[in-house]
């Protein structure tokens, strides 16, 4: 019988004070349970250190990073699982299913990396337009 499997998404927001070897590290082995759970990674999308719409434990800058992914309905949890544990490394997370019972996965990678691209170019001019905005906010009257 075919493993059935489901299309996820999967943001995490690490420390500010993290090193990158770190959090490449505890990706690595994300990852890898993805893989050996018979699924794939299909993009992984680094956006950088962004200033967060508000603090998350005092913390007022993260690095965030997307994680496309195809694997069974049992995965997302023991990636949760793990990320949980990692405590010193993430402040947040949020894994979301996309689509299920995928059957074409060559159409869904090109599908994930046209999307990757689109994102890409909107993180680009949200960190550009944060650059240019203008440090007095105060209206005229």
């Amino acid at each position: 019988m075919a493993q059935v499997l489901n299309n996820y998404e999967m943001m995490l927001i690490a420390h500010q004070s993290v090193t990158d070897e770190n959090i490449n590290g505890s990706i690595a082995k994300l990852v890898d349970v993805i893989n050996e759970s018979g699924g794939s990674l299909l993009t992984q999308d680094d956006w950088g250190r962004i200033r967060t719409a508000y603090p998350i434990n005092k913390q007022t800058f993260s690095k965030y990073i997307l994680l496309e992914f195809v694997a069974p309905a049992v995965v997302p949890l023991e990636l949760e699982r793990l990320v949980r544990f990692d405590d010193k490394t993430f402040l947040r997370f949020l894994t979301v299913q996309l689509d299920s019972n995928v059957k074409d996965l060559d159409a869904l990678k090109e599908a994930a990396e046209s999307r990757l691209t689109s994102r890409q170019e909107n993180v680009a001019a949200m960190k550009q337009d944060r650059k240019v905005r203008p440090t007095n906010t105060k209206r005229e009257e």
